[in-house]
């Protein structure tokens, strides 16, 4: 009897080491994932905000579809429409953002300068995250690190 007893509080403290061990796992990557969440949180609308999509999908100043990435620090873009524009590089990309203000976007390091209605030498913001809305009006958010390849 006294050996079960034994081996009760020996199972006891095994369990109790495993989950001790797995709160001082979980306790990091929860921080980082509620960290994220506070910084790139949209407020109470919806947002797709995927870890890795390496692409956006957006509606240019005059209207237009174009799908960006980041290629060798800089843009690449690659139109919808390929009858009237053809893919092409640059340093910046134009989008509308959530509230349909016109924007361009440049890349310096891991953030994104902004400049409204591309006027640099007006005020700019740094900033970590595009907003921007979709080909369907979705409103979208992306990072350096997610529209590199």
């Amino acid at each position: 009897m006294l050996k079960f007893v034994f081996a009760a509080c020996e199972l006891e403290r095994l369990v109790i080491k495993f989950f001790v061990g797995l709160a001082i796992f979980l306790l990091p990557v929860l921080a980082a994932k509620l960290a994220y969440n506070v910084k790139t949180s949209p407020g109470a609308d919806p947002v797709n905000a995927p870890w890795a999509q390496y692409s956006m999908e957006f509606v240019t100043w005059n209207g237009e579809k174009w799908t960006s990435w980041i290629q060798d620090d800089g843009f690449e873009h690659r139109p919808q429409n390929v009858a009237d524009w053809g893919q092409h590089s640059t340093g910046s990309v134009a989008f509308m953002d959530w509230e349909n203000t016109p924007w361009q976007a440049k890349i310096e390091g891991d953030e994104f300068i902004l400049a409204h209605h591309g006027d640099w030498l007006g005020h700019t913001e740094h900033v970590g995250a595009i907003r921007y809305r979709d080909w369907q009006g979705n409103k979208q958010l992306r990072t350096v690190a997610q529209l590199t390849r």
